[in-house]
């Protein structure tokens, strides 16, 4: 995910109009490129966390998880 949307920003004309202007490639990746490509990176990051708990408590609630720590799943 995070290779495809730099990708797409690199086609965008504000990053053109920034290599024009004369910007750092180091600058134009910290102010133009990150910003952009960030926000969804952390929005699937966030999505995988949550199956990621979700998993755990299903397994929990099955008895398939460890009996010695006290998670979501076990507690039901």
């Amino acid at each position: 995910l995070t290779r495809a949307q730099v990708l797409a920003i690199l086609e965008q004309d504000y990053v053109a109009s920034a290599r024009v202007m004369g910007m750092h490639p180091a600058e134009i990746a910290f102010r133009e490129i990150l910003p952009n490509a960030l926000p969804p990176v952390l929005a699937l990051s966030a999505t995988i966390v949550a199956g990621a708990i979700l998993t755990e408590a299903a397994l929990s609630f099955l008895g398939l998880g460890n009996p010695n720590i006290a998670t979501w799943g076990s507690m039901i």
